[in-house]
């Protein structure tokens, strides 16, 4: 593989990363703040949960593990 390819490639893959990490901060900020959409998306996308937040919010979010068959 040339280094130019592999320059982009590596471009490509460091530019996905930052997408998801402050897409996740956002979405963590938005569930801390009261946003249950926000909540619900971090456990559709992330599988991650914020008990405390979901308990001060009075929501529980169904946990979609047992529906992967």
């Amino acid at each position: 593989m040339k280094t130019r390819e592999y320059l982009a490639i590596k471009r490509r893959i460091d530019d996905f990363e930052l997408s998801e990490s402050l897409t996740r901060t956002k979405l963590i900020q938005g569930a801390k703040a009261g946003d249950a959409a926000a909540l619900s998306q971090l456990q559709e996308r992330y599988c991650l949960r914020l008990p405390l937040v979901e308990e001060a919010l009075k929501i529980h979010v169904p946990s979609r593990r047992g529906n992967r068959n």
